[in-house]
């Protein structure tokens, strides 16, 4: 009997231990954030210590039992927890613990980090912060998010291309763009072709360490576009659509609108115009100016007076200056702001799909934008897709294939450098000049149109000839864009740890460019109208092959990854202008009659790559990289090869034991990194512009018809020895929160940009003047900062307020070598500024204002004289030249007042465009559903060149322009203190060039976007059947706060204004998205 027993308990024993088994299995998955994977993601069964970590590819694999919880918990990232079944495999998708500072997995180059491992100086912008703005070009949204990432929208233009600049200048005359990588693959095109809402995250690269993987294009720093993957999402349709206004909100400048009011200014001019000339006295120069008032020669043509008047006398009051009492107009002018600028529509509409399987996962999108102008013929229309797929047909195989085309189009009318220009006509226009054609009895004459003709101005003192306003009504300026880009990517498992990777990627776009210059009207109109068309064909591809280790071990991990990478550019452009137009509106070539001279040419480069990195991390504490990379381009004749690279580390300090019992630091890192970056994109100047060079070191020729013959000459003289700008790059940096409350991040960073490109003067035996060479030192030194506190966190609410900031200190260290005296060059002046060692780019080189004269009302500038040694005196042009030329003389020198503008010195006048500060400010506050955002730019300390204003407060010959009101400053009588000169009819020349007198502090602060969004709950959602419901309204460009009102020293890179710019968009939009 008991030996029964012992067996039925073996039996029973031996079942227990099977079923055991039985419930026991491994589970494996990939744990991942956004579509990226996670390594080192603890995963743990609750209520024990058994656990395992995620690898560097983000994998885990352990053994559960079904009905056990696992728990999925990473630093920076709200716990995941599991409760296993009966499936052997689960992948986590991780959100952020909005209250960490390493709540992010980032994109770098050629892979993926997390924050905290990270040893370089790089910040990702997710999606969320891309889709709160109203932009057409996703790189606008990048304005504010960053320390040291300045976005400047040169143009309220939709679609147009901002300039984004990172940590300052990176060069003198070269290159300062960075580089942009979309999905891995370098990216030539205009960014406003990738559907904002297509794109997961944006990532900039700062420092060497992040930017050095890149060599000779990541001198000024480098820009990762990561568009979106259904990678770990259940499947979905999401649809959103958003629709709104566009207008011009940001101030104008305050010029004379009253016509009255100008004739009163126009006659004070003539007046003292017949006193300086004319030697009148104050009774025959005011009956001098009457008479000529309405005398072309001398004032207004007669055509433009709309008064019931015969003449000037007339129509002033010679006693009092002003308009007589009872004139009356024959005609009101129009406000040509009324014809030129008007509140547009903004509409977009998108489309995604997306999800996974085990095995697979697929995002598509549709997109469709309307981008309306307020500028007359001034639009962006664009349609897009995008198809990203990714499978894995074996254990030991990834694809991925991600492809985007889009189709777009854009009408840019009145928006050239000159009298086009709707911006130039509208703000200089004399107010008694009419938009109109009128007859003699002020009515409006019909056009062959059926409306009213548009007056060009025969006789008109300003922009003769021309209306901007009528040539963008019937001209043409539009381009069409077909844009296609796609990569595929291969990655192969080799053995445990050891990945090949593989990835070809290409870009093809087609953009045309039709200008057509009407028939009947304006500057083409005696050749019977124009068409001119170009033609541009880029197509580039990128091809990587990548070995990639990974392992770790005990405490110790590392990757190292070995790569050869090849890239190849070809741009064809192709010009044609024809003339005498058989239909008024139509672009085709064979609507014209006769061609005048064509162009095409074909730039081509190709870029060779070796390159390697190694990571290292001890116990998530300690972090080391090393990067080297050598690249060869074709662009360079002799010296083609380039060797560039990086070394950083990174101490988590607050992973040591002795922080453990402390509660200051919830997180605290220490980094540094020193690397080697270059750039190869120099310029040469054709027709007055200044272009890409792809073949500097070889001498451009041009084919041209000479008398029917075939006429070869020599253009361009290129340099065999020309090569790289290299920067070399420290940084130092912290990391640091303080609880839950505070989030702060500094780097310091000292860049020094050698072998600089710059175009010297050659020796006349030489047979031409100029040649680009290598030479000169610049320095950039910064301290950048991100500052975010965590004001409120409950359950139901959170208010953050984020602020960052840049300091730059940019100086010459070294000039280039002038042939002629063998030493450094001691100034090259740029404009309003003077290149000099010991001064940064921005330092002010011109003209110092002096003020009025009281006594007569004349202009003054300082001047620099000297007595030679005949005894007669001479000014100083230049004085840094001087001092340069003539060191026994600069003693000798005496300072003194000058009516003469000429005889002035250009000088450093101690004021720089360069700003003390700037940065951006973000709010971000919730409650329940409910999201409010608020983000502000701004700018202190620095000046800038307002030459808008300048040109408002000449002296032009009457009828030539219009004034700013502050005009009615002007001095008027001897004794009048003031800084504004007398109105003169040009008889004083130049009051209004280039001096300190329009210099202006360029402080500012901007709203720069403010978005309202509630999201229903959850349990509304569902009723409806639906996975997510929201609603919002956005706005852009909505205040803008600076010294002057109109000037907005934000759209240039150093501030200046332009006459010709187009200002800024203000858009407001409401939109919903839906998630089914």
């Amino acid at each position: 009997m008991k030996s029964k027993y012992n067996w039925f308990l073996s039996i029973l024993l031996v079942l227990l231990v099977q079923v055991g088994f039985a419930q026991e299995k491994t589970l494996t998955g990939v744990v991942q954030e956004d579509g990226l994977t996670l390594p080192g993601v603890s995963v743990v069964i609750e209520g024990t210590q058994f656990g395992t970590q995620t690898d560097l590819d983000g994998k885990y694999s352990i053994k559960v039992k079904q009905g056990q919880t696992l728990v999925f918990s990473f630093i920076g990232m709200k716990d995941v927890k599991y409760k296993v079944g009966a499936a052997s495999v689960h992948n986590v998708t991780m959100g952020a613990d909005e209250s960490n500072l390493l709540d992010e997995v980032i994109v770098v180059g050629y892979g993926t980090a997390t924050k905290e491992s990270f040893t370089g100086s790089a910040t990702q912008i997710s999606n969320k912060n891309i889709e709160k703005k109203n932009v057409s070009n996703a790189v606008a949204a990048l304005a504010g998010e960053a320390a040291g990432v300045r976005v400047i929208n040169t143009t309220g233009q939709p679609g147009a291309e901002p300039t984004v600049r990172i940590r300052g200048f990176g060069s003198v005359n070269g290159n300062r763009s960075p580089l942009y990588i979309v999905d891995g693959v370098p990216f030539f095109g205009n960014v406003s072709s990738i559907n904002p809402s297509d794109i997961g995250s944006m990532t900039v690269l700062k420092d060497a360490s992040a930017t050095a993987i890149y060599g000779s294009r990541g001198a000024n720093g480098v820009v990762i576009i990561n568009t979106k993957s259904g990678k770990g999402k259940d499947s979905f349709i999401e649809v959103e659509a958003r629709t709104g206004v566009n207008w011009r909100a940001l101030p104008r400048y305050d010029v004379v609108t009253s016509p009255e009011q100008y004739m009163e200014y126009a006659y004070e001019g003539l007046t003292n115009y017949g006193k300086i000339k004319g030697k009148f006295d104050d009774q025959q120069a005011r009956e001098w100016a009457g008479k000529n008032l309405f005398n072309q020669s001398y004032g207004i043509h007669a055509r433009y007076n709309m008064w019931n008047v015969a003449n000037g006398t007339e129509l002033i009051d010679p006693v009092t200056g002003q308009i007589r009492d009872g004139v009356t107009r024959k005609y009101n002018p129009e406000d040509w702001n009324d014809y030129a600028f008007k509140a547009s529509y903004r509409t977009e509409a998108n489309l995604t799909m997306g999800g996974s399987s085990e095995k697979s996962s697929y995002f598509t999108s549709l997109g469709y934008l309307k981008d309306d102008g307020y500028s007359v013929n001034s639009d962006y229309e664009r349609v897009s897709a995008r198809l990203n797929l990714q499978h894995k047909p074996k254990d030991w195989l990834d694809v991925k294939m991600n492809m985007g085309y889009t189709h777009a189009e854009s009408n840019n009318a009145g928006q050239s450098s000159d009298s086009g220009s709707v911006f130039w006509f509208t703000e200089n226009i004399p107010s008694i000049y009419p938009l109109f054609l009128r007859d003699a009895d002020g009515n409006k004459r019909q056009d062959i149109y059926g409306g009213y003709e548009y007056d060009y101005g025969s006789g008109r003192g300003f922009g003769a000839l021309t209306n901007a306003v009528g040539d963008a009504i019937y001209g043409k300026d539009k381009t069409t864009r077909d844009e296609l880009n796609a990569n595929v990517n291969f990655n192969v498992d080799l053995a445990e740890g050891l990945t090949f990777e593989t990835s070809i990627g290409g870009q093809y776009y087609n953009r045309s460019r039709d200008l057509l210059n009407s028939v009947f009207y304006g500057s083409a109109s005696s050749m019977g109208g124009s068409i001119y068309k170009t033609k541009n064909e880029l197509f580039t591809y990128n091809w990587l092959k990548m070995l990639r280790y990974k392992k770790a071990f005990g405490g110790h991990g590392f990757e190292v990854l070995a790569a050869h990478e090849n890239n190849s550019y070809e741009m064809r452009v192709n010009q044609i202008s024809k003339n005498g137009l058989a239909h008024p509106n139509s672009v085709e070539l064979n609507n014209a009659a006769n061609s005048t001279p064509t162009a095409g040419w074909t730039d081509k480069s190709t870029i060779e790559s070796y390159f390697a990195q190694l990571n290292y991390d001890y116990e998530g504490k300690y972090f080391l990289s090393g990067t080297i990379r050598r690249d060869g381009a074709s662009k360079f004749k002799k010296d083609q090869w380039g060797t560039f690279g990086s070394v950083s580390a990174a101490w988590v300090v607050s992973r040591e034991k002795f922080m453990e019992n402390q509660t200051l630091f919830s997180n605290l890192k220490l980094k540094a990194s020193y690397g080697l970056t270059g750039d190869q994109k120099s310029y040469v100047s054709i027709a007055g512009v200044d272009v890409e060079a792809f073949h500097p070191g070889e001498n451009l020729w041009e084919v041209w018809n000479y008398n029917g013959q075939l006429a070869i000459y020599e253009d361009k003289v290129g340099n065999a020895d020309l090569t790289w700008e290299k920067s070399k790059m420290f940084q130092v940096g912290v990391e640091f929160s303080l609880s839950k409350y505070l989030d702060v991040n500094v780097d310091y960073y000292n860049k020094r940009t050698d072998d600089l490109i710059f175009d010297r003067r050659v020796g006349p035996s030489a047979g031409y003047a100029m040649m680009t060479v290598n030479d000169g030192l610049l320095s950039n030194q910064g301290i950048e900062f991100n500052v975010t506190g965590h004001l409120l966190q409950t359950k139901d609410a959170f208010i953050d307020l984020s602020i960052n900031g840049e300091h730059i200190k940019n100086e010459m260290k070294r000039m280039p070598i002038d042939p002629a005296t063998g030493k450094q060059k001691p100034i090259d002046i740029s404009t309003y500024y003077g290149r000099a060692v010991g001064h940064s780019l921005g330092d002010f080189y011109m003209r110092e204002w002096a003020g009025v004269d009281p006594e007569n009302g004349r202009a003054q500038w300082y001047t620099y004289s000297y007595v030679d040694a005949a005894g007669n005196k001479q000014f100083v042009g230049s004085l840094e030249d001087f001092k340069a030329t003539n060191p026994d003389l600069v003693d000798k020198l005496t300072k003194e007042k000058t009516y003469s503008y000429s005889e002035a010195t250009q000088q450093y006048v101690g004021k720089s465009a360069i700003p003390k500060l700037r940065g951006g400010i973000n709010l971000n506050a919730g409650y329940k559903g409910w999201e409010l955002s608020v983000q502000m730019l701004y700018s202190l300390g620095g000046y800038a060149y307002d030459g808008t204003y300048a040109g408002l407060m000449g002296n032009d010959k009457v009828g030539g322009n219009n004034w700013h009101k502050d005009i009615d400053n002007r001095w008027q009588k001897p004794g009048d203190i003031t800084d504004t000169p007398r109105l003169s009819s040009n008889a004083d020349a130049n009051v209004a060039s280039t001096s300190t007198r329009f210099l202006t502090k360029a402080d500012y602060l901007s709203i720069n976007n403010i978005r309202l969004g509630y999201t229903l709950p959850k349990t509304y959602v569902k009723q409806l059947g639906l996975a997510d419901i929201s609603f919002f309204v956005s706005g852009d460009n909505l205040f803008l706060f600076t010294k002057r009102k109109g000037f907005n020293p934000a759209i240039s890179e150093f501030g200046s204004s332009s006459t010709y710019a187009y200002a800024p968009l203000t858009t407001v939009t409401g939109g919903v998205k839906v998630k089914f």
